[in-house]
C-alpha cells in the first residue's frame, strides 16, 4: 500500500497596516501628554525644592562661643551629660550661685535655655548674661547648647519638640550625674527659664518633668505654624504654597511634625507650678497677642499660679535688653518666692 502527500499550499498572509489616530485624535493627544509631562516635572521640582528648604530649616549653621562665664567674673565647670530621650551627648556650664558672703551654693539650680540659631552664650541675646545676673542673685545656673546648636552635635531643630529632651536630660544630670561641685551637693529644687525656642522647649519638658517647680518663658510661641507661614516664605524667598510641601518633607525625611509643636495645648498641665510670661511689646517675630493666648489657656487650670508683664519697646527676646534692672528684680523674686530661700547653710 502507498500513501501519497498532498502539498500544502497556505495562502499568504494579508500585508499588516498602521492604524493611525485620526486627526482630531491626534490633535487631543499631544497636550494632554504635554501636560502629564509638565506637570510631572513640576511634581518633581516641587518636591526637590521643599525637600532643599526643608534641610535648610531643620539643619541651621551653629553659632560660635565666644564667652564664658569667666568672662563676667564667674566661677564655672564645662559639663556633658546625655540627652534623656535620644541620648544625644550635649555641653554646658554649670554655675554656682554666689551668696552674699562670698560662698557658692547649688541648693536651687535653674536651667536656662537659648533661642533659634544661638547658644548658651548668646551674645544677641539674655541667656548668658541673665545666667550670670542669676548666680550673682544665690541662684546656681545650668546652661547648655540645644541639639544641633552650640558645640552640641547636629540634630533637626523641631520647634521645640524634641529640644525639650536636651533639658530633660540636664535635670537627670542634676539629680544622678557626676557633680560639678562635689562638695556643694546636689540641688534641693531645679527650675527653668527659656527664651523663644528655649521657652517651648523648657515648657515641653516640664509636661513631662514635674520635678522642674517654676518656669520663666520669655518671647514664647503658642504655636509654631503661624510663625513658619510667615517666615519660611521671607527666608527662602519662595511663594508661599511651597510652605506646605516644606513642612511635610520636614515631617518624611526628619520626623518632626512642626503643627504639633503648640505650647498653647500644653501650658495648662504645668499647673499648680509658677509660670511667669515675660514678651516684648514691639516684638516683629512672635506677636505679644500670643501671649495673652498662653496665659488665658494656663489661667484654666482650677489651681494655676500665672503672671506676665509685657514689656514696652522690647523687640524680640530683647526684654532683658530693654528694662535690665526691672527683668533681673522680677526674676529674682519670682524664683526666689517659689522656690524659697537658699538653704543650703553657707
Amino acid at each position: 500500500m502507498s500513501t501519497s502527500r498532498v502539498a500544502l499550499n497556505p495562502q499568504p498572509l494579508p500585508p499588516r497596516t498602521r492604524t493611525r489616530p485620526a486627526p482630531a485624535v491626534r490633535w487631543l493627544l499631544r497636550p494632554v501628554v504635554t501636560l502629564i509631562v509638565i506637570s510631572t516635572l513640576v511634581t518633581v521640582a516641587y518636591a526637590g525644592i521643599s525637600i532643599l528648604v526643608a534641610s535648610k530649616l531643620a539643619y541651621g549653621k551653629p553659632s560660635p562661643i565666644t564667652r564664658t562665664p569667666a568672662t563676667l567674673g564667674l566661677q564655672y565647670r564645662d559639663i556633658t551629660f546625655a540627652s534623656r530621650v535620644d541620648g544625644l551627648v550635649l555641653t554646658g556650664w554649670f554655675i554656682p550661685g554666689v551668696l552674699p558672703d562670698g560662698h557658692l551654693t547649688a541648693d536651687r539650680v535653674i536651667i536656662t535655655t537659648h533661642g533659634f540659631g544661638e547658644n548658651r552664650d548668646d551674645p544677641q541675646g539674655p541667656t548668658l548674661n541673665l545666667g550670670a545676673q542669676l548666680a550673682k542673685h544665690g541662684f546656681a545656673v545650668l546652661a547648655f547648647d540645644l541639639q544641633g546648636e552650640g558645640q552640641s552635635p547636629p540634630a533637626a531643630m523641631s520647634m521645640g519638640l524634641h529640644e525639650a529632651y536636651g533639658i530633660l536630660g540636664a535635670v537627670d544630670f542634676l539629680q544622678s550625674g557626676p557633680l560639678p561641685y562635689p562638695d556643694l551637693g546636689r540641688p534641693r529644687m531645679i527650675a527653668g527659664w527659656g527664651v523663644s525656642l528655649g521657652a517651648a522647649s523648657l515648657v515641653f519638658a516640664a509636661a513631662q518633668e514635674p520635678a522642674i517647680k517654676a518656669l520663666v518663658m520669655d518671647a514664647m510661641f503658642a504655636e509654631a505654624e503661624p510663625l513658619l507661614e510667615r517666615e519660611i516664605p521671607l527666608q527662602s524667598g519662595l511663594p508661599s504654597f511651597f510652605t506646605p510641601g516644606i513642612l511635610r518633607a520636614a515631617q518624611v525625611l526628619y520626623g518632626i511634625d512642626y503643627y504639633s509643636a503648640r505650647p498653647v495645648d500644653v501650658v495648662a498641665r504645668l499647673a499648680p507650678r509658677p509660670l511667669f510670661f515675660i514678651h516684648g511689646g514691639a516684638d516683629e517675630r512672635t506677636p505679644y497677642s500670643m501671649m495673652f493666648e498662653l496665659v488665658a489657656a494656663a489661667d484654666k487650670a482650677p489651681n494655676a499660679h500665672v503672671q506676665y508683664w509685657l514689656v514696652p519697646g522690647a523687640r524680640h527676646a530683647q526684654a532683658f535688653s530693654t528694662a535690665t534692672a526691672a527683668y533681673v528684680s522680677r526674676v529674682v523674686t519670682f524664683y526666689t518666692n517659689a522656690l524659697g530661700p537658699d538653704q543650703s547653710g553657707r
